[in-house]
């Protein structure tokens, strides 16, 4: 019996992990989300620039300036990407932790059960 209760109480601190990854999930989503509309706002500006001073002497100084802002912006992005990959990672070890418990509770339940007979 002392057995099944440990298992109980691994069992609750997964599930709070669980739910932590599962809020850090959706946070890190919505970062991801909020910043590749800034990231296209952003572009759509420098975009802009570009046309207004595209016969302007500087018109490479916007150009090499819009290449470094798209590059920085990617790293961001593959960045949050690994966050993303990293905690659902995370996740499915926790939910095979889980199942892993949930098993070993029916197998001393079922032993519990053919010692009473």
């Amino acid at each position: 019996m002392k057995q099944l209760e440990v298992l109980q109480k691994e069992e609750k601190e997964l599930y709070v992990i669980e739910e932590t990854i599962e809020k850090e999930e959706k946070q890190v989503k919505r970062i991801k989300e909020s910043y590749e509309q800034h990231f296209h706002e952003a572009r759509y500006f420098l975009d802009n620039l570009c046309y207004l001073f595209h016969k302007n002497e500087q018109s490479t100084f916007y150009q090499s300036l819009m290449d470094e802002y798209s590059q920085e912006s990617r790293r961001i992005l593959e960045h949050l990407e690994i966050d993303e990959t990293e905690l659902h990672d995370q996740k499915k070890r926790i939910v095979d932790l889980l199942e892993d418990i949930n098993y070993e509770k029916r197998k001393l339940l079922v032993e519990e059960d053919t010692n009473e007979y």
